[in-house]
């Protein structure tokens, strides 16, 4: 082995014994520190390789305390927050991303509370809201689209193939 080499050996033996005698208030504020210095970008990539180098059931204990830290007023506040600053396209790329990770009855208990909250008259008024503000071209499209669904749903009930 040569000399630098053992430098370097022994440089890591003394700095992983010194990061093993430190007590977790120490590591935390050096970390703080660490973030303090590091710009908004440097931050979320330290953040990506912390996550990155995480085994799942450290990250979901890691999730509960988090949300064990704060209070259902502190969650809400920011649930508000969050949907006030989305937009309606973002919220709509995040229910289609949630519904792409949940199961069919999930999808489906979601679907009937949704039901459930809403009377038929407010759900036909949405309804046709929607149809109004789509062009004409649109709702023949879609129009078009509910007839070739139709169309599959009774050739498949009666066991033929498209």
């Amino acid at each position: 082995m040569t000399d630098s080499d053992e430098a370097r050996r022994r440089h890591g033996e003394r700095s992983r014994a010194a990061a093993a005698a430190r007590s977790p208030e120490a590591r935390s504020e050096a970390a703080r520190k660490g973030a303090a210095t590091k710009g908004p970008e440097g931050r979320k990539e330290a953040a990506r390789k912390a996550i990155a180098s995480r085994d799942p059931e450290a990250h979901r204990e890691a999730i509960r305390k988090g949300l064990a830290a704060r209070s259902p007023e502190e969650r809400s506040a920011t649930a508000r927050k969050a949907a006030a600053t989305k937009g309606p396209e973002g919220r709509r790329q995040a229910g289609l991303k949630s519904a792409a990770t949940r199961g069919r009855e999930a999808l489906r208990e979601a679907a009937l509370k949704g039901a459930s909250a809403r009377s038929r008259e407010e759900r036909s008024e949405v309804a046709r809201k929607a149809a109004l503000a789509r062009s004409p071209e649109a709702r023949k499209e879609a129009a078009r689209k509910a007839v070739e669904s139709r169309r599959r749903n009774r050739e498949a009930t009666k066991g033929e193939a498209p």
